[in-house]
């Protein structure tokens, strides 16, 4: 498994922690900051994909996504 296919791992993984209230704030923390810009980057995201991705981790719903809930 190269680098990229790691961080899209990571990506995903925290996208699944956020249905977990388990895991819901770290993951938020890692949407937040500069882990999922790092791993975006490694992922090699463009921008437009980067926005989907920060659109549904903060739980936004419109006729594109289905949004994660927020409680």
């Amino acid at each position: 498994m190269g680098y990229r296919s790691l961080a899209e791992a990571v990506i995903l993984q925290s996208l699944e922690d956020l249905t977990d209230p388990r895991y819901r704030e770290e993951s938020r923390e890692f949407f937040r900051g500069d882990g999922f810009k790092i791993y975006g980057g490694i992922a090699d995201l463009d921008l437009l994909n980067k926005l989907k991705i920060t659109h549904v981790a903060r739980g936004r719903k419109n006729d594109r996504t289905d949004g994660v809930p927020r409680s």
